[in-house]
């Protein structure tokens, strides 16, 4: 039986194969004569056989010394193609939802709501410009004195003063003097004016120039909420209501036929405005009880001079006050 299955398969034609039907191929050890492949892309991997004529069967894809030598090769898939669409090896990124940030104001919007919260203290710089003004004219200096101390010095309490000094003919010194005194409270103002959010060097130098007892007082009611335009457009509105009240009391002195009496009061209701403005908090309390000790000491010791040394004693206080608070603050923490 043997025999006959061998005699079968020997007069079969050179080179085929009795198996050797479409989608089949031939096994190792199923006969004396290699097999060969039909079908391009089958039998692939059996690259170590051998074809009719002797000569090593060519392998499109798998070289025939690696499968010999690592039989693993056989069962590694091909690779990916790589004319594969990319949808296939990586899938879209889908884009991220748009962040939900506020958006930043606008300039024009800064400046319109720096000069909107100018208005309340407004209303009390204007007609306070306008007795500086009439005083001005009535005390005999030239109209433009009014405009000129607004715009080159801009500090309503200290141009009042001024101008009582400057008609007695004070001199210099002393002038300088009472100003540096009377002005010093802006160190403090510095401290807490937010002065930070101005950027540009013209503006800042502007910012600083234009820290009045007003400004102080807007910016500390809103801390937090303070831009540049908006701050700086505060402060201008501020020196335009005090240049034109003072131009407003020239005009108006200029067709009074008579003296106005008592308009040199308008620098003490200035002066007791801003006091109470200020201590509407009890954070202020402790200063209001300072400077009432500080001219009250004055008016003891010093009749003559009470206003200059009850400054320099309010001065004093101070400065005794912010170091006391200075070195509670770390012990407290």
């Amino acid at each position: 039986m043997t025999d006959l299955w061998s005699d079968q398969r020997s007069s079969n034609a050179p080179g085929l194969d009795l198996f050797d039907q479409p989608g089949q191929s031939d096994q190792p050890g199923h006969g004396d004569e290699p097999g060969r492949f039909d079908q391009p892309g089958r039998g692939d991997e059996f690259s170590s056989w051998e074809s009719p004529g002797g000569e090593p069967a060519a392998c499109a894809e798998v070289d025939s010394e690696t499968a010999l030598a690592s039989p693993a090769a056989l069962a590694t898939p091909p690779a990916a193609s790589a004319t594969a669409p990319a949808a296939l090896v990586a899938p879209p990124v889908m884009p991220a939802a748009p962040s939900a940030e506020p958006v930043a104001p606008s300039r024009r919007h800064e400046i319109a709501t720096g000069i909107r919260l100018s208005f309340a203290a407004g209303l009390g710089m204007f007609p306070i410009g306008v007795a500086f003004g009439l005083l001005v004219v009535q005390s005999g200096l030239p109209w433009w004195v009014a405009p000129g101390l607004s715009i080159f010095l801009f500090a309503g309490s200290v141009e009042l003063l001024l101008v009582g000094l400057m008609v007695v003919g004070t001199p210099l010194a002393t002038i300088a003097l009472t100003t540096l005194l009377v002005n010093f409270r802006h160190v403090f103002y510095a401290f807490s004016f937010p002065l930070r959010v101005v950027r540009h060097p013209l503006a800042r130098l502007y910012s600083v120039y234009a820290l009045i007892d007003e400004a102080y007082a807007v910016s500390a009611a809103r801390p937090g909420t303070w831009t540049g335009p908006r701050l700086v457009a505060m402060q201008m509105a501020f020196q335009s209501y005090w240049v034109g009240g003072g131009l407003v009391g020239v005009a108006i002195a200029s067709f009074l036929p008579g003296q106005i009496e008592g308009l040199d009061f308008a620098l003490c209701a200035l002066f007791i405005t801003l006091t109470l403005d200020a201590c509407r908090s009890r954070r202020e309390i402790p200063s209001l009880l300072l400077a009432a000790l500080a001219f009250s000491l004055a008016l003891l010791l010093v009749p003559g001079s009470a206003l200059f040394a009850g400054l320099l004693g309010f001065l004093a206080l101070l400065v005794a006050r912010f170091l006391f608070i200075s070195r509670r603050e770390p012990a407290d923490a």
